[in-house]
């Protein structure tokens, strides 16, 4: 109903810019009204066409949200498939090879015809990389403005002036640099899934300071149960995700703690280890993050309160007292 009340009010005011131009025709020289005739046409054209775009975009994003929650729990359900099976080949490697899964050698706990434990490392991380790239393509004020009531102009003014987005940046950068490091150290590394694992960093942290700002889809904003489902199965994804990440990287540390070796330099083991604790704080980082969005999706859950010491209750009532003559 609302949407012919919409297609006549739309019809009402296109008759009407018609009859302004046959009015202003019968007043004017002929050739003056048909050239103004046919740009106030256009111009009719225009509006009319203006009006249809926004409804045929709406009619799009409707059609899609029908079926886009579905694919996407199966494919996140894909996703912690190859989860599961690089968390084997990362254990397995850690405990009984002494090794990492940049370098690891000798793995037959699982064989996969045409895909081996660095193939399924490559497919668990591509298919985090596509989550990340998916829900920064949807966290935008087109496609979801009930969720995301501000523009991402106004979110990256507002990231600039926070000293967490500093911070983690600055995180990122050391865990970059660890990345690139152990590549280049570990000759029977593979390159091309070295890079996925930067690049699914990056992504994620991306992800990370637009989810910040976004609320979670629920009933009170006219999104159906699939969705909401949809929207917790990937947190909780991600949520195993970090932790399986942080939790093989803490069992490395203590590892070099015991078992350093003694054929590299001291000052790059320590160096090293220390850009190990580095990563493993990153994973840390977005392991609280992701699971405390499950929990408090309109919160700022990056940023922490600060209260000015001039606000502390006993401080600002002297204070008060003062500016009032009291003391």
């Amino acid at each position: 109903m609302l949407q012919f009340n919409t297609l006549v009010t739309g019809n009402a005011n296109v008759k009407s810019i018609v009859v302004a131009i046959s009015r202003a025709a019968m007043n004017q020289d002929p050739e003056d009204a048909q050239d103004q005739g046919t740009q106030q046409r256009n111009e009719a054209e225009h509006l009319v066409a203006a009006d249809n775009e926004p409804r045929f975009c709406q009619r799009l994003l409707r059609l899609l949200s029908s079926w886009i929650p579905l694919f996407f729990i199966l494919f996140q359900l894909f996703r912690l498939v190859s989860l599961v099976m690089f968390a084997i080949f990362v254990v397995y490697c850690t405990l009984y090879c002494e090794s990492s899964s940049v370098d690891c050698q000798g793995f037959s706990v699982y064989h996969v015809p045409n895909c081996d434990a660095f193939c399924w490392k490559a497919v668990w991380l591509i298919c985090s990389i596509l989550t990340s790239i998916i829900f920064i393509g949807l966290l935008n004020q087109w496609a979801l403005p009930d969720l995301r009531p501000v523009s991402c102009v106004v979110i990256w003014r507002c990231l600039l002036c926070k000293p967490y987005f500093w911070s983690l940046n600055i995180t990122m950068a050391f865990v970059v640099a660890y990345d690139i490091l152990i590549t280049v150290i570990n000759h029977q590394a593979k390159i091309s899934v070295e890079c996925l694992v930067i690049i699914s960093k990056l992504c994620t942290l991306y992800m990370i300071y637009q989810l910040n700002f976004t609320f979670p889809p629920s009933r009170a904003k006219n999104f159906r149960p699939i969705s909401r489902a949809a929207y917790c199965i990937t947190l909780t994804i991600f949520v195993l995700d970090n932790l399986c990440k942080f939790l093989v990287l803490s069992t490395e540390v203590a590892f070099k703690f015991y078992t350093i070796n003694s054929k590299a330099p001291k000052p790059l083991t320590i160096v090293i280890l220390m850009l190990m604790i580095v990563n493993g704080s990153i994973y840390h980082s977005f392991l609280v993050f992701f699971w405390q969005k499950l929990f408090r999706g309109d919160d700022d859950i990056l940023g922490v309160i600060k209260q000015k010491f001039s606000d502390t209750r006993g401080i600002n009532d002297f204070m008060q007292d003062r500016a009032d003559g009291g003391v």
